[in-house]
């Protein structure tokens, strides 16, 4: 599950793949809160859930993914 979100944010926002871990902050990859819609919208798509009001910043890729199990 994490390095399917891995990808994902890798392929929206150009990252490589070896710069995003479990660890890795939202807020550390994005530049603005468009940046940070675009990410949820992209990961609720893919898994078919509703992360809106879950998600902040400050929340890292392995918390989503937990919060996705």
């Amino acid at each position: 599950m994490i390095e399917k979100i891995i990808s994902l944010i890798c392929e929206e926002l150009g990252y490589d793949d070896d710069a995003i871990t479990e660890n890795t902050e939202l807020n550390e990859l994005v530049e603005d809160g468009v940046e940070l819609d675009e990410i949820i919208r992209i990961i609720e798509g893919e898994f078919y859930v509703d992360l809106s009001e879950e998600l902040s910043g400050d929340v890292t890729i392995g918390q989503v993914a937990g919060m996705l199990e």
